[in-house]
């Protein structure tokens, strides 16, 4: 466990160094304060523009941080040829991909946490102390916090074995198909209304998005934005069935990075 919070910190360190981490935050400071000029051109509409753009650049950055950072982490170890003196140290493979997957985490949430305070000073100035949407806010990226979990372990995952440009574009793919689950369950649906339920290729697509992330389950944007015109029979969601599912995934997908690493050559 010590191996694996140093290794962690270590990268956390490292990472928080990097100039495209600083790129990434300043595109994303400039996106949340452009809110308030694009929300004056909204009209009626002004807070859920706000809300909308603050969840999407807090959703987007923290991919790209996982993305450019991430996908690289474990590979510039290998080409560097520190993970030699790392391993010879008595630091098992395994401990070593959970210890930059913890470093990756952390930097990941620290960028959540700076574009939160942002958002929420943007939000402070335009709704207001009193306001029931930080609540709705605080939910909506509490939430997005464990949709950065899968996508951090997907990214070292693949980085345990593939590019760094392979990886980020493995990674994207797999966020993109992670947010369309739902519409691909409808499809499975009308599909099984057509054919049968045990078709084989409803059984065959009903296997592929049982494989999927489902992070459609963790995005509450929908919810928060339009909140006011929804009935509360629709407000619900199901916090534990989507938290568990994030950290089982995870953890999946983890132990497949630790198996990957341990069996590659270098």
């Amino acid at each position: 466990m010590t191996e694996i919070i140093t290794i962690g910190l270590n990268t956390f360190r490292e990472a928080i160094r990097n100039k495209i981490l600083y790129i990434i935050l300043l595109f994303a400071v400039l996106l949340i304060a452009s809110s308030i000029f694009l929300s004056t051109l909204a009209l009626d509409a002004a807070i859920p523009v706000i809300k909308n753009l603050g969840l999407s650049a807090i959703n987007v950055f923290g991919l790209l941080v996982a993305m450019f950072i991430g996908v690289s982490l474990i590979p510039q170890e290998v080409e560097s040829k520190t993970i030699y003196m790392i391993v010879s140290q008595g630091v098992a493979r395994w401990q070593f991909v959970l210890g930059k997957f913890l470093g990756l985490l952390l930097t990941v949430y620290a960028m959540v946490a700076l574009m939160s305070l942002l958002f929420f000073g943007v939000l402070l100035a335009m709704v207001g102390p009193h306001d029931d949407t930080y609540l709705w806010m605080l939910k909506a990226i509490f939430m997005q916090l464990f949709e950065m979990l899968i996508i951090v372990s997907v990214a070292i995952l693949f980085s345990s074995f593939s590019t760094p440009i392979l990886s980020a574009m493995l990674t994207l793919i797999v966020y993109i198909i992670g947010n369309m689950t739902n519409d691909f369950w409808d499809f499975i649906r009308l599909e099984s209304e057509k054919v049968g339920a045990y078709a084989p290729n409803v059984l065959f697509y009903k296997f592929i998005w049982s494989l999927c992330p489902h992070l459609d389950m963790l995005n509450l944007k929908k919810v928060v934005v339009h909140f006011e015109e929804l009935p509360a029979s629709l407000t619900y969601f199901p916090y534990g069935v989507a938290i568990s599912h994030a950290v089982v995934y995870a953890a999946v997908v983890l132990g497949l990075s630790c198996v990957a690493f341990s069996k590659r050559d270098f």
